[in-house]
């Protein structure tokens, strides 16, 4: 089955960055998967809500809910430089933190994944879609105002309050609720795929040491790019 492109036709940014933990980049670096998580597990929950939902006096949550169970996600900022909110959002405890981001060319990342198989029955996959997010003013919107923000895909859209993640997505819609989490999906053997790895200019020195260590360790120093946020944030590694 063939990748959908969809809302792709205005896009100026040259990259993709996915903002990991370091449980998730290692994962990445030893096995050349990225992680689609079951859209039931995202903070936003307003995932994949329809415009019929919305319409309602009360929305059938539980219905919602069993509708994102067969949505396969995997979520990148879009952009030429990656985003100072991104390093921070959504970081319960210190080991969930965001403190490393992947950046790929955005065209040859599009590639490998529609050239690399779905390893899900494909009687269960329903389409394969890959695009822009689309934000739109939903909340407390009437009836007629609603029918004005329908989009093709539910997973593409999401509340305006979010449009500055400038979010680009794949999606692996199932006919059937997934019970697994979410799927690793594999990309390629990380020595041949194109990618440098940004370290968050947030850390406190300590931190930012430390993790620049895990990526020496890793064999993948050559990977390392100074994010051009660095130096404004840390003064002392102007020279």
């Amino acid at each position: 089955m063939d990748w959908i492109e969809y809302n792709t036709e205005k896009i100026k940014g040259r990259y993709l960055y996915k903002f990991i933990s370091e449980k998730f980049l290692i994962k990445f670096l030893e096995t050349g998967t990225i992680w689609f998580s079951r859209s039931d597990k995202f903070g936003d929950k307003m995932e994949c809500v329809m415009i019929k939902d919305l319409e309602k006096k009360v929305p059938d949550f539980k219905e919602i809910e069993a509708r994102k169970r067969k949505h396969l996600i995997s979520c990148f900022h879009e952009g030429n430089k990656e985003t100072l909110a991104f390093w921070d959002t959504y970081a319960k405890t210190d080991e969930e933190r965001r403190k490393y981001a992947l950046r790929f060319n955005r065209k040859d990342f599009k590639e490998r994944i529609e050239l690399n198989t779905v390893n899900i029955s494909m009687t269960n996959i329903s389409k394969l879609v890959h695009g822009k997010v689309k934000y739109k003013n939903l909340i407390g919107a009437n009836n007629e105002k609603l029918n004005l923000q329908r989009v093709q895909y539910p997973a593409f859209r999401k509340e305006y309050v979010f449009s500055y993640e400038r979010e680009y997505r794949f999606d692996i819609l199932l006919k059937n609720e997934m019970k697994e989490l979410g799927y690793n999906y594999h990309i390629g053997n990380t020595n041949s795929i194109p990618f440098a790895i940004l370290l968050n200019p947030l850390l406190d020195n300590k931190d930012y040491t430390k993790c620049l260590k895990t990526i020496q360790k890793s064999n993948f120093e050559s990977k390392f790019r100074l994010s051009p946020l660095t130096k404004w944030l840390k003064p002392e590694l102007w020279k």
